[in-house]
């Protein structure tokens, strides 16, 4: 989720659907059963088929009664928040060089250290193809410099004012294709 969050090929939609099934994760834990999540879904979504579907991924492999879901859509965004997090900490301490090993395999931001060890011993070799973002990590450090800022900063007090600024000016109707670029 954090590549498809910094190429900016993430939608919205799909981030939505994400969260949303999160929310049904808590609500099945709490002892929603399949229908009562499935209403849910309908009244975010309004669609029939996706609301069955998102329903069918937190119940499958659990049980239909609420109490047990399956959590795989709660680790996805666990997973943003912890490679997010290890990121910023790598930037904060000085050690991009860590960023190149999370495209080493399929492992855990828990793994770094092993990974360095093995990496300064000539026992793991670092990747020969990485994304854009890690190979030129200037972007990514701008990003979390001012999301960083940005998290910091009161913002109430600009968005108020923000809001006062647009409440009376006109909505403008934007072709769809002048949207997109």
């Amino acid at each position: 989720m954090f590549a498809e969050i910094i190429s900016g090929t993430i939608e919205l939609n799909r981030f939505q659907r994400l969260a949303d099934r999160v929310f049904a994760i808590q609500m099945a834990i709490e002892g929603a059963d399949f229908l009562q999540v499935y209403q849910y879904f309908l009244e975010r979504t309004g669609k029939p088929d996706q609301s069955f579907e998102s329903t069918r991924r937190v119940f499958r492999g659990g049980v239909m009664t609420g109490g047990a879901p399956f959590t795989k859509d709660v680790v996805y965004l666990y997973g943003l928040l912890q490679v997010s997090t290890a990121i910023r900490a790598m930037f904060s301490a000085g050690r991009a060089d860590c960023l190149l090993l999370l495209f080493c395999g399929k492992l855990d931001v828990f793994d770094l250290p092993a990974l360095c060890e093995l990496t300064a011993a000539g026992l793991c070799c670092l990747p020969q193809f990485v994304p854009p973002w890690v190979s030129d990590p200037r972007y990514l450090l701008a990003l979390l410099t001012y999301s960083t800022f940005m998290n910091q900063i009161e913002s109430e007090r600009a968005l108020e004012a923000a809001q006062k600024l647009l409440e009376n000016a006109p909505i403008i109707e934007v072709p769809r294709a002048a949207g997109k670029g």
